[in-house]
């Protein structure tokens, strides 16, 4: 098959076919890939892009770990633990759907479809219909999940450890789109929509601001004086303060879950022994403020700013008047052509792309990062970093409340 090649600055190529047969797994096999995570996709990378995407075996060690706690052959029920394995995978299957990223989309589709279906009873049905169009929501308006709608989900049954769990597979798969889109992007691909793909609408949110917030769960934490071992030293792995933090005592619910996000948020965040940097930092910021997480865009603007940024664009980000996802909804391919465009607008251009249709994030969003001067690891900790927030976001949002201290 004959290719073209087209190299640009700092190792991003931009690979097209003649042919239009694409490179997906055949949706019958899609299931049996050995990485459920990557999907395989990697493998089809330009090698010196494979190498720069391995250098972050970290990250994709704790995502495939993720998978499997989420998404394991058999779910072992429980009076605390009533998510079947087709529950999680119908549910899985929805966020993909709302992601429009194919190949996610064919193998949820693939591991549901030999599984056999809840019953028929009303109760049954109503459980399946609460729990569709609660990952249905969550996956595309985070800002509109609201106390009441945790509550409707402990009434058909879900536990708190149900809801944890729950709310981790959405934001992980939301997460694993993401990735897929970038890895779609490197590979050359023109991004493929599916017929009557909605036009995404913004998160509306107010109140943006620097302010020190503190986050309050909405549903009961685990009493420590009760905690399994497994519980404590997941508490005590991640951080000196994790159980005196409202979040962590909460998320821990789900033990297994908590250690592989944290796994998954500090080898982003702190790539090549860097803790701090602007693109990673303003690339959070910028993903928050789409997704309306208030306390998220709060804390990584004062890391922005600690890490050199410029506070001015905080203030632009944060403004009432700012709606950087209006001024980006309706990009054209000539959006990074503009006279005096800045790295950092370029930055918020893509993010944004990824954010809010990742099912069409393309090689071009890649060529703009490069010529605006973001070297190809940076770009990629931009990219990831971008991914990772449509998680955290999700959980910070749905899980509790963040009120000015």
């Amino acid at each position: 098959m004959e290719q073209q090649r087209r190299a640009v600055h700092n190792g991003w190529y931009h690979e097209t076919q003649s042919s239009q047969q694409g490179h997906l797994p055949p949706a019958p096999h899609a299931a049996q890939v050995d990485d459920r995570f990557l999907l395989g996709l990697d493998t089809q990378l330009d090698p010196t892009l494979r190498q720069l995407f391995g250098e972050h075996s970290g990250l994709l060690h704790a995502s495939r770990a993720c998978y499997d706690a989420l998404f394991p052959e058999k779910v072992a029920l429980s009076r605390t633990a009533t998510l079947s394995i087709y529950d999680r995978l119908s549910s899985a299957l929805t966020v993909a759907q709302v992601t429009g990223v194919q190949p996610l989309c064919s193998h949820y589709a693939a591991r549901l479809a030999p599984l056999s279906s809840p019953d028929a009873s009303r109760e049954s049905n109503i459980r399946q219909t609460h729990i569709t169009q609660f990952s249905r929501l969550l996956a595309t308006h985070p800002t509109l999940i609201t106390p009441q709608m945790l509550k409707q989900l402990a009434d058909i049954g879900l536990s708190t450890q149900d809801i944890v769990t729950f709310t981790q597979l959405i934001g992980f798969v939301s997460y694993q789109a993401r990735v897929l889109a970038v890895l779609g992007a490197l590979r050359g691909r023109i991004a493929a929509v599916l017929p009557g793909f909605p036009a995404p609408e913004s998160c509306v949110q107010h109140g943006f601001s620097l302010t020190s917030r503190q986050w309050q769960a909405r549903l009961p934490e685990v009493d420590l004086t009760c905690a399994s071992k497994q519980q404590l030293d997941v508490l005590d792995l991640i951080a000196p303060e994790a159980r005196s933090s409202s979040f962590y005592r909460l998320l821990v619910q789900d033990a297994p879950c908590l250690s592989e996000f944290s796994a998954v948020f500090n080898h982003v965040m702190q790539a090549r022994a860097q803790k701090k940097a602007t693109w990673r930092e303003l690339a959070a910021v910028a993903t928050s403020r789409l997704n309306g997480c208030v306390y998220c865009a709060a804390i990584h603007g004062r890391f922005y700013l600690e890490a050199g940024g410029d506070e001015g664009k905080i203030e632009w980000l944060f403004s009432e008047s700012n709606a950087v996802e209006r001024r980006t909804a309706h990009r054209s391919t000539d959006a990074y052509n503009e006279d005096k465009v800045t790295p950092e607008y370029v930055l918020l251009q893509v993010t944004t792309a990824l954010t809010q249709t990742p099912e069409r994030f393309n090689a071009d969003e890649l060529h703009a990062l490069s010529d605006a001067g973001y070297s190809a690891a940076q770009s990629l900790d931009i990219l990831l970093t971008s991914a990772l927030f449509a998680w955290s976001n999700r959980l910070i949002q749905t899980l509790g409340d963040a009120t000015a201290r």
